[in-house]
C-alpha cells in the first residue's frame, strides 16, 4: 500500500506544481516526502492528514485512491438528504442518511459519516439519540476542534432530556470558551453554541444571560430560512458547475459553504429563542416596534409547541402598542388552535 500512496502523493504534488520541500514545510523534510513517494516509508496517519491539507484533498484520496468526484458527490447527497429532514420528510430521510453514513465509512471519510450520525441523532429521541451522539463523538474524534464541537449541542440536548440542564449549559459554555481560547472562532459553530445557550438560559428563566448570548448569536446570522435556502441552492449549483469542469477543489469549497448554510437553517428554532430573548429586552426598554419585529420573526421558525406562547406574547405587545384589533385576532388564533404563522 505504501508504494500506491507514494505514487498518488507524487502525482498530486507534481500536478499542483509543488516541490518536495514545499509540500513538506513546515512539519516534515523533503527527504521524508521523497521516501514516502518512493515507497521506502509508510506515512503515519498524521502525515497523511498533513499532506492532504497541503494538497487540498481528502486523506481518503491519498490512502485509497478515491475519486475526488465521488467524494464531493457524497457531500452533495448528504446536503440533499438534510434538505428532506428540514422539509419534514424524516421517514424518507432517515434510511438515506443511514446509507450515507455507511458509504462514508467505506470511503474512509469520518467527517460526513459523523455528520450523518448527528442528523440522525437530531431526529431521534431517548436512548436512540444518545447512542447516535456517542457514535458521532467516536467517529469525529480525530477531526479538528470545530468539527468535534458539532457533537456538543446534541450531547447537551441528551443531558437536557435527562433533566441535567445545568450540566448541559456547562458543556456548551466550556466548548464555546475553548474554541475562542484555542483560536477556532468559526462563525457557524459559534452561532450554534450561542443560540443553544440562549435557548437553555431562556428556558431556565435567566433572561439576562439568554439575551447576552442571543445578541452575539444574532450578529452571526445570515438571514431567515428562505434567504438561507436560496443561498444553499446557489452554492450547490456552483458546486455542480465546478464538478462538470473537473474543478474538484472548487467544488469541495462550494459544497462546504452549502453545508454551513444547512447547519444554520437547522438551527432556526434555537435562533427563534434568541429573537424571543431580544424581544423581551426590547419590550422592557420601551422599544415596542423592535419587540414586535423580533416576536414576529421568532414565530416563523420556532418549535411548533412554542408558537402559541409566542403568539400570545406578540398579542400582548400589539395591545401595548395600541393595536387591540390585531391583538384580538392573534388571541383568536391561539384559542382556536389555528396556524398562527404568517
Amino acid at each position: 500500500m505504501s508504494e500506491s500512496v507514494g505514487e498518488r502523493l507524487r502525482g498530486l504534488r507534481v500536478g499542483r506544481g509543488l516541490t518536495q520541500r514545499e509540500l513538506a514545510r513546515p512539519r516534515y523534510s523533503a527527504a521524508y516526502v521523497s521516501s514516502v513517494e518512493t515507497g521506502a516509508r509508510t506515512p503515519s496517519a498524521d502525515a497523511l492528514r498533513f499532506f492532504a491539507r497541503q494538497l487540498g484533498v481528502d486523506p481518503g484520496e491519498l490512502l485509497g485512491g478515491r475519486s475526488p468526484r465521488e467524494l464531493v458527490e457524497l457531500d452533495l447527497e448528504l446536503i440533499e438528504t438534510a434538505e428532506r429532514f428540514l422539509a419534514g420528510d424524516a421517514r424518507r430521510a432517515i434510511p438515506r442518511m443511514r446509507r450515507i453514513r455507511r458509504r462514508a465509512e467505506h470511503l474512509g471519510r469520518p467527517r460526513p459519516a459523523g455528520i450523518a450520525l448527528l442528523w440522525l441523532a437530531g431526529h431521534s429521541t431517548g436512548d436512540v439519540r444518545a447512542n447516535y451522539v456517542t457514535e458521532a463523538e467516536t467517529t469525529l474524534s480525530g477531526e479538528p476542534p470545530p468539527v468535534r464541537a458539532m457533537t456538543v449541542p446534541l450531547r447537551a440536548a441528551v443531558l437536557s432530556d435527562r433533566g441535567d440542564v445545568r450540566h448541559s449549559v456547562h458543556l456548551l459554555e466550556t466548548c464555546h470558551a475553548e474554541l475562542l481560547r484555542d483560536g477556532y472562532p468559526q462563525p457557524s459553530m459559534l452561532l450554534t453554541l450561542r443560540a443553544c445557550l440562549a435557548e437553555r438560559h431562556l428556558r431556565r428563566g435567566d433572561l439576562e444571560r439568554a439575551a447576552e448570548y442571543a445578541r452575539s448569536a444574532l450578529r452571526l446570522t445570515r438571514g431567515g430560512p428562505a434567504v438561507l435556502a436560496e443561498l444553499t441552492r446557489g452554492h450547490v449549483e456552483v458546486c455542480r458547475s465546478h464538478l462538470a469542469a473537473n474543478r474538484f477543489a472548487d467544488a469541495a469549497a462550494s459544497v462546504a459553504a452549502a453545508y454551513d448554510l444547512m447547519q444554520e437553517r437547522a438551527l432556526h428554532p434555537a435562533v427563534a429563542c434568541c429573537l424571543l430573548a431580544r424581544a423581551r429586552i426590547r419590550g422592557r426598554s420601551g422599544d415596542v416596534e423592535g419587540a414586535l419585529a423580533d416576536l414576529g420573526a421568532a414565530r416563523e421558525t420556532a418549535w411548533p409547541d412554542d408558537v402559541p406562547a409566542i403568539t400570545a406574547e406578540l398579542a400582548a405587545q400589539y395591545l401595548a402598542a395600541g393595536r387591540p384589533e390585531t391583538a384580538a385576532a392573534l388571541l383568536d388564533q391561539v384559542r382556536g388552535g389555528r396556524p398562527s404563522r404568517g
